[in-house]
């Protein structure tokens, strides 16, 4: 089983191994969270972890899971698998559905459906779980290290669809640098800044307004992402004063993220958010396989709840 292992930063420096797990994973109820504790499954630096241990700054907590304990959420199942070739398949995954294993999902994740059927498949980008759309697997390792060089080289061309916060009305590059936020109070938020700073690296991302949609205040948007970093995309539009409708990390409010951890998806959250998932979908992928001499080219399917916002986009989106 695997071992789970968290380095102790601010804001969890002073807090116990008992409110940092159950502010940190409320996956456990604190009930649960007392009986692992109990049955010795949490350390820190190695050592077995009472519940009133004071954590410090750098130091390492691991937590080993019982098989079987954790209750995983419901799912959306229903990915297509857009084409097949010798060397991988192309999925159009469904938002609300985790790549592989992690957190509290164990089983639900879109590589366990595909090895059911494909039992030696290797993702070779990802998607975060909210994220719609197209995502890549190979069906050998040769194939993933091929592509995987592909996407480092900036070969592979990906087009995103958005639905954003406002009217975007002009189409723009936007240049600039990502790192982590160290001003936020949640671990693996990202920041985007017009000006350097450390460890950040840079980033560019192309956007094209397609359509407004006037009594919501919401625009779709067609994203190329030029770079290719961790939540680049989200970062941007939030930089930028426009937010991703559903955004839970990158929306106009961070604390809805917390909000969304500690108490699920309440209705004065979801009214908030404007929809139950972020509306990101990636929409088309493209590369040279000059093996073959072709130019690979794959679309996802219309996206149903994309046109619960803008009806007929299937006539203006390329």
């Amino acid at each position: 089983m695997t071992v789970y292992k968290s380095l102790i930063r601010y804001p969890y420096t002073g807090k116990t191994v008992f409110e940092f797990l159950t502010t940190k994973f409320p996956y456990h109820d604190p009930e649960e969270w007392g009986f692992l504790l109990n049955e010795n499954r949490v350390k820190v630096q190695d050592k077995v972890a009472l519940p009133d241990f004071v954590l410090q700054e750098g130091d390492t907590l691991t937590y080993e899971p019982i098989p079987g304990r954790i209750e995983e959420p419901e799912v959306d199942t229903n990915y297509t698998i857009l084409k097949e070739t010798e060397d991988f398949l192309f999925v159009d995954k469904p938002g609300n559905l985790p790549m592989h294993p992690a957190g509290r999902y164990r089983t639900r994740t879109l590589l366990n459906l595909l090895e059911k059927t494909y039992p030696r498949v290797i993702p070779v980008h990802r998607l975060d779980r909210e994220t719609s759309g197209i995502v890549i697997f190979a069906k050998t390792e040769e194939g993933r290290t091929w592509l995987q060089k592909k996407f480092e080289s900036r070969e592979v061309k990906k087009e995103y669809l958005a639905v954003v916060r406002g009217y975007f009305q002009k189409e723009l590059t936007l240049e600039g640098f990502m790192g982590k936020d160290l001003d936020s109070a949640i671990r693996k938020k990202m920041k985007f800044s017009s000006s350097e700073f450390p460890d950040a690296k840079s980033v560019s991302t192309s956007f094209i307004p397609l359509n407004f949609n006037e009594s919501q205040n919401i625009s779709l948007v067609l994203v190329r992402p030029i770079t290719g970093r961790i939540h680049q995309i989200r970062a941007s539009l939030l930089y930028l004063g426009f937010p991703i409708l559903g955004d839970k990390l990158y929306g106009p409010r961070e604390t809805m993220f917390l909000d969304f951890v500690q108490f699920g998806l309440s209705a004065s959250l979801l009214d908030e958010l404007g929809f139950e998932r972020q509306l990101l979908h990636a929409h088309s992928i493209s590369y040279m396989d000059e093996r073959v001499g072709k130019n690979l080219l794959i679309k996802s399917n219309p996206l149903a709840e994309i046109e619960t916002f803008f009806p007929n986009s299937k006539d203006y989106v390329p």
